[in-house]
């Protein structure tokens, strides 16, 4: 199925339906600026870490919740419930492992991405406006960095949709699937994220209301890719050999 016929699919499967989508959309939304505001306004180190264990428990919930409630909705779009975003303890601690292997491994892209920007900056205002050897290395080892994670999370994006469907599997396992169910498909998920800017910028434009829309149809799109994926026969990985 392609880019365009997945979208058709996606825009008609909402079409009546975005109701229950919409309002989750705007519920987590309200919930997510509400944490962070109480987050901003909390002088206290006990506040503070409160706030940075509630922002995990959305984050962690969301990355399967949504998961679960695309998955559900694509099946019957005219009788989606609020509660098809609940999942099993099990898929949560997943999706805890998930955000903090990815999380780690953000931070030390991002690390050497931040060490490898300020020393180019130092070198550049103190050496006489050039670059040494060094900080160009610094920079291109940057940009292959930054190149890989976006691969990398490319490969991994299907774990959330597999944690949720098949849920006797374990979290590198899931893990291993995703990143060999998006062989070859990688390229086809970062033209489908980047057909959505002009509907991103739109959301801009109207104060992040657009967004309570743009996410559900994006969402779901991914969604139908992951279930054509899934169901292509020369994809589907036998438990034993992940």
């Amino acid at each position: 199925m392609s880019r365009a016929e997945l979208k058709q699919l996606s825009k008609s499967q909402l079409k009546g339906n975005w109701k229950v989508p919409v309002l989750l959309m705007l519920i987590y939304s309200v919930v997510v600026i509400l944490v962070s505001i109480i987050q901003n306004h909390t002088d206290s180190g006990l506040g503070i870490f409160i706030g940075f264990l509630v922002s995990l428990g959305i984050e962690v919930w969301g990355f399967v919740g949504f998961s679960k409630f695309f998955l559900k909705f694509r099946e019957n779009p005219n009788n989606s419930k609020f509660e098809d975003v609940l999942v099993s303890k099990s898929a949560l601690l997943k999706s805890l492992g998930f955000v903090v292997i990815i999380g780690i491994i953000g931070a030390i892209i991002g690390g050497i991405i931040g060490v490898a920007a300020v020393a180019s900056s130092v070198n550049f205002i103190f050496g006489n406006g050039g670059l040494s050897a060094v900080s160009w290395l610094l920079i291109v080892l940057s940009i292959v960095l930054g190149v890989l994670l976006t691969i990398f999370s490319l490969a991994v994006s299907m774990t959330s949709y597999i944690i949720v469907d098949k849920e006797q599997l374990g979290l590198i396992k899931a893990m291993k699937l995703s990143i060999k169910m998006m062989k070859g498909h990688k390229w086809e998920l970062f033209v489908i994220q980047l057909s959505f800017i002009g509907w991103a910028i739109l959301g801009l434009i109207t104060l992040g209301i657009g967004y309570l829309w743009l996410t559900p149809y994006m969402t779901l799109t991914i969604t139908n890719l992951y279930k054509e994926l899934d169901k292509n026969n020369s994809l589907k990985v036998i438990e034993t050999d992940i």
